[in-house]
């Protein structure tokens, strides 16, 4: 090997050296987060509006589009009145699909916020420019004593249930052995 080979093969070597060290010092820095930091991480940077500003939005806007991206049992026990369900993780596909309109005005709600704040994030990306969530969610409505609705009838509910989507207990180490 001539000297020029030899020290290209030792500078690429430095280099992949240091590289590897930055890569594994990163890694070490990687940490499950937490459901606060979740929580906190999808809710960043999205527009809540109230729920007095939403019931104008309802009766100034036929046009409003209100999504509820909660479970499809969640929304089938109630949900705001004129609301259409959406699976959270879904929802900016079947809109790209269905609503090529830019400017719609969308209001999403889910619960509590969270899942909200993921897919107004999702619908905005999908480049929907007008887009918000409910703050406080299908509970706050609820609680504030708002009219809900499922396919039997309209009616107010006393307490919602203080469990979320993320409270059920999964067992992920079943067996999985056939015999």
């Amino acid at each position: 090997m001539n000297r020029f080979t030899t020290i290209s093969v030792i500078l690429i070597l430095f280099g992949l050296i240091g590289f590897m060290a930055r890569a594994a010092a990163a890694d070490e820095g990687l940490k499950l987060k937490t459901i606060e930091e979740l929580v906190k991480e999808a809710q960043d940077g999205v527009n809540f509006i109230s729920i007095e500003k939403m019931k104008k939005r309802i009766q100034d806007n036929d046009k409003l589009i209100l999504l509820d991206v909660r479970t499809e049992r969640e929304y089938q026990a109630a949900h705001i009145k004129g609301a259409a369900w959406l699976e959270r993780g879904l929802a900016e596909f079947v809109l790209a699909r269905t609503l090529p309109v830019q400017d719609a005005e969308i209001i999403v709600y889910c619960k509590a916020g969270n899942r909200t704040g993921l897919v107004v994030k999702a619908l905005k990306s999908a480049g929907y420019k007008n887009v918000a969530g409910l703050d406080g969610g299908f509970d706050e409505w609820a609680q504030q004593g708002n009219s809900v609705y499922n396919f039997l009838v309209e009616f107010k509910m006393v307490n919602p249930a203080k469990i979320n989507a993320a409270s059920f207990v999964v067992d992920y180490y079943q067996n999985k052995k056939t015999p």
